[in-house]
């Protein structure tokens, strides 16, 4: 896990030693073990092209000798790498490249990438198990190669201009010097929503490139994008339910004993549900010393699952390790984890997630395997089923008649925008809040323009018609995974200079699930959901795992806000100097929160809070 960066001019003028260095300085907390830059020209070995420059930050993870540092070039010197990520079919990919021919100066997966680019060019990206963010410079063709991974695991940003190309792992490093100005339609989405989606980032002309996407970049400005990854295949093997899990046990087990792979020590956080459960029980069945990390708040309204994975800690034999989050803690580490996010985000997972990896660090460890991804996989999700009245509602309506009312009784609302796209309920039902993001609209466009642009151009249109089930399952997968969950994990990981892993989005295991009849998954019908993983967890996790609620990191945020009212009052009226927000109603707001009589206000405070206490973090302080 590292932070890389570079620059490539279009019109031949040299990146100086100073903006590589800017770049790469905004990236140290990814990456404290080394840190180098390479210049083209004259003045290094990177290329006879003197417009460009290429930066990396490192934390080793794999093979921690000199030799593996970056950014690394392959013997002749065509190639140059910055590469950010874990490829963990990397043993079997460098026996296949030495059969080949090819020779091996280290032991690390960085080498293994280059030399696989060398050798297949892009096709290398089909061959690839892992979480990846790479630039590849091929001086032949004085052409730069990037690519991001399956599902969004490693981030990838850039700004592409008429005379340049920038890209870094975290958008802010992009706009160190400038203190960038935001982009209206991503601080929209951001309401709506709570996190920043698709290739949008929150800086005015930074841009995100896609998961399962590439693009090469030519001297002379050519920016060439392409899509070499695909979402699997839905729901078209039948077999029974117990056969369906044993076959998906083994394939998760071996996703695991993949990513344990390491030189270095190894965690994994622990909930007491089934997604990290089922990881750690993986784990620890061959007796791999493995140190597991729980959160818990003194909130007596909040369930704490610290019981269970303390008694599935002890099952598997992991040295555990525990963290209860006190109501005075909870803002100064809010605000820590908060400054620390290169793109705002309103989870309240960002407390447990910062303190968790904060822990982790100090006991030297420097990989933690997560359970992120599971409900996506496995269809745990409450909102993929009828768990409550309205939804056992929505769900019996034939989706061509909902979409029939949405556009002739609904037409022109919110609502009806709702009706008409599958994703765009998920995206409501999930969170953020539209009352927000159209205050922020005022006098801009009609919230139903904006709704219906982002579920035509920012989301993804399903490839094929599948299952209800598995239509919501992809867009989780590949809009609110990738540019929340995910982000979320690889930035309050990295604040610490930890790598956080994610078994459950090893790519043959998604494959595999998706694979599966919709119905051996859940039931929309009834509030029946992850099924397959419930069976696959028999015998391998504590009892009190099939009755506690769902919980996860979560955190109390309506207890946060009782617990602090004066600070969190003080960020969001704070919201006001921000330009983009200046005319929201704010203290309307924060008194119908006082008499309690809205149920959506503590997710609107804390989205404003979040986004204000960012917004004097990382752009205007």
């Amino acid at each position: 896990m590292c932070g890389i960066a570079g620059k490539l001019t279009f019109d031949g003028s040299p990146v100086s030693v100073h903006e590589i260095e800017t770049l790469v300085n905004a990236l140290d907390h990814r990456g404290k073990d080394s840190a180098a830059v390479a210049l083209g020209g004259p003045r290094g070995r990177l290329s006879r092209y003197e417009g460009l420059a290429l930066g990396h930050r490192r934390l080793s993870i794999i093979d921690l000798t000199v030799e593996a540092a970056q950014p690394m070039s392959t013997q002749e010197g065509r190639y140059w790498i910055v590469y950010n990520g874990e490829l963990y079919n990397y043993s079997e990919l460098r026996a296949e490249l030495a059969e080949a021919g090819h020779r091996f100066r280290t032991q690390s997966d960085t080498e293994v990438v280059l030399v696989a680019f060398a050798e297949w060019g892009s096709k290398c990206l089909e061959r690839f198990n892992g979480m990846f963010a790479f630039a590849i410079w091929d001086e032949s063709s004085q052409s730069l190669f990037c690519a991001r991974d399956p599902l969004g695991i490693k981030p990838f940003y850039f700004t592409a201009t008429d005379r340049s190309f920038c890209f870094a792992s975290e958008s802010q490093a992009l706009v160190r010097e400038q203190r960038g100005a935001l982009d209206d339609e991503a601080v929209f989405a951001y309401f709506a929503s709570m996190y920043v989606p698709g290739h949008m980032s929150i800086f005015a002309g930074v841009h995100k490139l896609l998961p399962g996407h590439s693009l090469t970049v030519t001297r002379d400005g050519i920016v060439n994008r392409q899509r070499y990854w695909t979402m699997p295949r839905c729901g078209y093997r039948n077999c029974s339910l117990d056969d369906a899990a044993r076959e998906l046990q083994e394939v998760l087990d071996q996703a695991v004993q993949r990513q344990l792979r390491s030189d270095v020590p190894v965690g994994a956080l622990l909930s007491g549900g089934y997604d990290s459960g089922m990881i750690v029980a993986s784990a620890t069945r061959n007796s791999i010393p493995l140190h597991t990390y729980s959160v818990g708040f003194d909130d007596g309204r909040q369930f704490n699952e610290l019981s269970i994975a303390k008694a599935l800690a002890v099952r598997c034999g992991t040295i555990h390790h525990e963290r209860v989050i006190r109501s005075e803690e909870i803002v100064g580490l809010l605000d820590r984890a908060i400054a620390r996010m290169s793109e705002p985000v309103a989870d309240s997972a960002i407390v447990p997630t910062y303190a968790l990896s904060q822990l982790a660090a100090g006991h030297g460890v420097k990989v933690l395997l997560s359970g992120t991804g599971g409900d996506e996989v496995f269809a745990g999700y409450s909102r993929y089923v009828g768990s409550n009245v309205r939804r056992k509602l929505w769900y019996a309506v034939p989706n061509a008649l909902r979409q029939a009312v949405g556009r002739t009784l609904f037409k022109g609302t919110s609502l009806g925008a709702r009706m008409r796209h599958a994703s765009l309920d998920m995206m409501m039902v999930t969170g953020g809040s539209l009352r927000l993001a159209g205050h922020v609209m005022k006098d801009k466009r009609p919230l139903s323009e904006f709704l219906e642009s982002l579920a035509t151009d920012i989301f993804p249109a399903p490839e094929f018609q599948h299952d209800p089930l598995y239509q919501h399952m992809q867009f989780d997968l590949q809009v609110y995974l990738p540019d929340l969950l995910l982000m979320l994990l690889d930035q309050l990981t990295m604040a610490h200079t930890v790598e956080g892993r994610v078994p459950l989005l090893d790519v043959p295991l998604v494959t595999a699930s998706y694979s599966f009849s919709a119905e051996l998954h859940a039931n929309p019908f009834s509030a029946e959901r992850r099924r397959l993983m419930k069976r696959m967890a028999q015998g391998r996790l504590d009892p009190q795992t099939f009755t506690a609620p769902k919980q996860g990191f979560s955190g109390p945020v309506l207890s946060w806000i009782r617990n602090n009212q004066s600070r969190f009052m003080e960020v969001v009226m704070g919201a006001r100097n921000i330009p983009v927000l200046s005319h929201l109603p704010l203290e309307q707001l924060w008194n119908v929160g006082q008499k309690r009589q809205d149920p959506f206000w503590a997710p609107e405070v804390f989205s404003l809070y979040c986004f204000s206490a960012w917004y004097h973090a990382r752009v205007s302080a």
